[in-house]
């Protein structure tokens, strides 16, 4: 991949004649930290109006916010003044920007420290890291409200190799790299009062959350007790307005992350995020005083696939840190950054004490039996890495990876494959035909097409006598209830489930073994853990029957799964009202693994009146349509209003938003 001259521009500048003094106020949509966190009196539809509307919204009322927003700040600019670790750009309007650069990855202790060379910085780094943790807290929050708020087609993006799907907004802001930059900014006594420092623009970032900017003297005191001004933002109707914010209000204002990633995805009819364009002028200032400010930009996770460029977001941003360090389009590359050095700095990741780098995170040893960090090298002549558990190290992407002591040099390889996997069954025997053959209907009350699978289903006699067809050969096939309570994962951790299996004794080194009976039972899937080692033991509830369990299968074709229960792992099926079902099938390895984002999905199914559709539909379009009854021969002549085609999931991504999602001048 090529970074050429013609897509490094990462700001859309819009010129504005008007002047500061010319400009009204805004007050932004304000929401207390306990509306954001606690849940109480929180208002929905103001919330997601603020953000359709302008894209900015405050939090106030935070616990300790304010003090070490201030602590923090004043603190800053000597800092940056003395450190030559400080980054400096200097604008057209003679403004020098002096920034402490730093970023926080996901997983403990994944807040990076930022690097600084004198004494002076002492006191600014322990302050930092106070506001910095209270930030990162209502980060999180902010992005679990707006996703909860919002219902959006899934997945968001997915890995490179198809083992992680990153299924909801939150997902994507725990899982995404956050950029954390503190600026210091110093206008010229005499220069232009209403000249702008930066012009209108969008970020390219999912969010960013940061402080309003705060006056400051070399001598760390507070000039004004109030928040800077020069903050301007462009509304809907194309007027620029100066923000009036308080001096505890945290900002949360969307990029344009929002029109690539989450807009497309948007269920609810007309609804779609803003990204806000914004300006700033530095205002008149004393020569020993300056601006303070902080920002924290959320990015897409490093390991997420770019939707257009089908490369993963820490590779394509690798490229471009290589590019600069050859001197390959140097001075434009820093246009998104402070400089060319900024991202190379934030490549520098350290983890807290007893923790490694690990599947894209801050990962604890202990958890794992590891008992200090030198433990590997001393006690058993190995190396402490992160490996999977057919002990190979960590290169990238999603799986099921841990810290281990290992003497492996092997890198990790995707599983291998069943002896006649998805992709190599024989098409003259598999077909259309065959399957729908296979899939008839006859005999249920009800069927639902879910895509690659279908299921069909009766109540008789107080049960539920049903059937999961799946077009595709068997590595797994499993369905249950799904896990809403607080399980991540669309539902998944936590569900009981009924699956089958096609082989036994189970190994997370050598996967299933082929040559033993397939087997079906019911199971829980780990509340805290994906992978299938964390819970391949059967459940075992007092009074369950599953001797109605069956296993159908056309020989590296199809698959299906029967059952007759009025429960799964004790918990009841409502026969007179609607339930939340997950299914998944594998069609690749005998491992368990990772199924891909296609065949899967969470479903709603009234088993009395016999509606059903998908849960990411849940509230739009019920209307009985989503339904096919039992004269439906089910089959691929049967159209399915769920299925979402793989290619139409993502926009058009941009190659300025390419570049600039990678490397963000956070410039406020």
């Amino acid at each position: 991949m090529k970074i050429s001259a013609a897509i490094i521009a990462l700001l859309a500048f819009s010129l504005d004649g008007a002047s500061a003094k010319d400009m009204p106020l805004y007050q932004p949509h304000r929401i207390s930290y306990e509306e954001l966190v606690m849940n109480k009196g929180y208002d929905t539809e103001s919330f997601m109006d603020a953000l359709s509307s302008v894209g900015l919204i405050t939090v106030n009322g935070i616990p300790g916010y304010a003090p070490q927003r201030n602590d923090a700040l004043l603190r800053l600019h000597g800092c940056s003044l003395e450190s030559k670790a400080a980054l400096s750009h200097k604008f057209e309007d003679g403004t020098v920007r002096r920034t402490m650069a730093t970023h926080t990855i996901p997983g403990p202790g994944g807040a990076q420290s930022i690097s600084h060379d004198s004494d002076a910085c002492a006191s600014f780094d322990a302050a930092s890291k106070t506001l910095r943790s209270t930030v990162a807290d209502v980060t999180a929050a902010f992005g679990k409200s707006l996703g909860d708020s919002i219902s959006l087609e899934k997945p968001l993006l997915e890995t490179e190799d198809g083992m992680y799907a990153f299924g909801g907004f939150a997902d994507a802001v725990e899982n995404g790299e956050h950029l954390e930059h503190f600026h210091s900014y110093q206008r010229p006594v005499d220069s232009v009062q209403d000249e702008k420092t930066i012009e209108f623009h969008t970020d390219q970032g999912l969010f960013i959350a940061f402080t309003p900017g705060l006056m400051v003297d070399s001598q760390d005191n507070m000039i004004e007790t109030q928040s800077s001004s020069g903050f301007h933002i462009e509304l809907k109707d194309g007027t620029h307005a100066l923000v009036d914010f308080q001096d505890d209000d945290l900002v949360f204002m969307l990029g344009d992350g929002v029109n690539q990633i989450i807009n497309p995805k948007i269920q609810d009819v007309g609804r779609k995020l803003r990204a806000t364009p914004h300006a700033l002028s530095m205002p008149n200032h004393k020569e020993d005083e300056a601006r303070a400010w902080y920002g924290r930009m959320v990015l897409p996770p490093t390991d997420a696939v770019h939707p257009e460029h089908g490369d993963t977001f820490g590779n394509i941003r690798n490229l471009m840190i290589d590019a600069a360090g050859k001197g390959e389009q140097t001075e434009k590359l820093g246009l998104g950054c402070s400089s060319s050095q900024t991202a190379r700095n934030l490549e520098e990741i350290s983890c807290q004490a007893n923790s490694i780098y690990c599947w894209s995170r801050c990962m604890s040893i202990l958890e794992e039996g590891i008992p200090h960090e030198n433990y590997c090298q001393e006690e058993r002549n190995l190396r402490l890495d992160c490996v999977n558990p057919r002990n190979q190290t960590y290169t990238g992407g999603h799986g099921d990876y841990y810290p281990a002591c290992t003497a492996s040099t092997e890198n990790a390889t995707s599983y291998p494959n069943l002896p006649v996997y998805q992709e190599i069954r024989d098409p003259n025997i598999c077909t259309d035909t065959a399957f729908n053959d296979f899939a008839k209907t006859e005999g249920y009350a009800h069927s639902f097409d879910l895509g690659p699978s279908i299921f069909m289903w009766s109540v008789v006699d107080g049960e539920v006598d049903g059937r999961l067809v799946f077009d595709g050969v068997f590595g797994f096939l499993a369905i249950g209830h799904a896990s809403f309570a607080g399980g991540p994962h669309d539902a998944m951790n936590g569900a009981s489930i009924i699956m089958a299996l096609p082989g036994g004794d189970y190994s997370a080194v050598t996967g299933l073994d082929l040559s033993l009976e397939p087997n079906i039972n019911e199971y829980v899937i780990s509340h805290t853990a994906s992978a299938f080692r964390h819970w391949k033991e059967p459940v075992s509830v007092s009074g369950a029957n599953t001797s109605s369990y069956e296993i159908e299968v056309v020989e590296n074709c199809f698959t299906a799964i029967k059952f007759k229960t009025s429960e799964i792992n004790g918990i009841p099926f409502d026969l007179n009202g609607k339930n939340d079902l997950i299914w998944a099938g594998n069609n690749q390895d005998y491992y368990a693994g990772y199924h891909g984002y296609g065949n899967r999905g969470t479903f709603v199914v009234d088993f009395s009146s016999g509606e059903a559709y998908m849960k990411r539909d849940e509230g739009h379009n019920q209307d009985g349509d989503n339904q096919n009854d039992g004269n439906n021969q089910g089959g691929k002549d049967v159209a399915s209003k769920n299925t979402s085609d793989a290619s139409s999931m993502f926009s058009s991504w941009s190659t300025t938003s390419l570049l600039a999602i990678i490397c963000i001048s956070l410039c406020m």
